[in-house]
């Protein structure tokens, strides 16, 4: 027996987290249709006790279309919507902010060290002696010409250079803490349930209808319900705005009048004023 023969209508279809995303409702050669959507047989891959499972391929493709998140009225189970928003996180990292330049230049200068110097000094005297016979030590240069060299010593500058270290540039750096405020757009998403809305949907046509009668003669009354009911829809979502919560109609009225010319809003707002304050205020009931 093939996969596909143990169908039934109202079987329970799950995903491979074993959480429910409906039943069936009919199938063909290709599809099987839940909650009044198609999908490939191709992204079912098991049955176990009377349930078809998605296999995880085919699951990822299903939560891909959207009804994974947000889920069929219809569908049986529980269903979770997930509702993101962006955070701003600043780290903190270190870098060069600048820099102190300490210039060292090179000065000569011409310094003079007095010094005391010694040295001999030669003096020639000729002394008359006793004559006494030439010795034996006397008789070897006796009667010979020549140059006797007899030294003179003296003491001599010599000039000698030394770097020493004569003092210090001590450059202090202090660490300063100052507060800085990092601006950025963080994007956030709001749930628009339709379910909510379409439980109210009757009580804003009848409002619509109720004020037809009251504009006879304008050009407003040219209007369907389906015109104005982008208007009934734009109170609504206003009223389940974080921004507006716990604020009434009148506080947030000059935001949302702004909000309309921002988004190129042809229609004066005077003429859409009371269907948004009719989709505001009903969702607050």
């Amino acid at each position: 027996m093939g996969l596909f023969d143990k169908l039934k209508r109202g079987m329970h279809v799950y995903g491979p987290d074993d959480r429910s995303v409906g039943t069936i409702d009919r199938w063909d050669d290709d599809n099987v249709y839940i909650g009044g959507r198609s999908y490939k047989r191709s992204m079912f891959d098991r049955f176990d006790s009377d349930r078809l499972y998605f296999s995880n391929e085919g699951y990822r493709s299903y939560q891909s279309t959207g009804v994974g998140e947000i889920g069929d009225a219809v569908a049986g189970g529980e269903i979770r919507v997930p509702v993101r928003e962006e955070r701003l996180d600043v780290e903190k990292r270190q870098g060069e902010m600048g820099s102190v330049d300490i210039h060292k230049t090179v000065e000569a200068e011409q310094v003079n060290v007095p010094v005391e110097l010694r040295h001999e000094e030669v003096t020639v005297n000729r002394v008359d002696v006793s004559d006494r016979p030439v010795s034996v030590a006397d008789a070897p240069d006796a009667f010979q010409e020549g140059t006797i060299r007899v030294p003179v010593r003296g003491e001599e500058a010599v000039a000698r250079k030394e770097a020493v270290v004569t003092g210090e540039v001590v450059v202090d750096r202090d660490v300063v803490t100052e507060r800085e405020t990092i601006a950025d757009t963080v994007r956030k998403e709001h749930v628009d349930v339709d379910e909510n809305y379409l439980r109210a949907r009757d009580g804003f046509r009848q409002h619509f209808e109720g004020r037809r009668g009251d504009l006879a003669g304008t050009a407003v009354d040219t209007r369907t319900f389906d015109d104005a009911e982008p208007n009934y829809r734009r109170g609504f979502a206003a009223a389940h705005d974080d921004r507006y919560s716990g604020r009434s109609f009148e506080d947030v009225e000059p935001e949302l009048r702004r909000e309309h010319r921002s988004t190129g809003g042809d229609d004066a707002w005077e003429h859409l004023r009371e269907e948004i304050r009719e989709g505001f205020d009903g969702a607050r009931r």
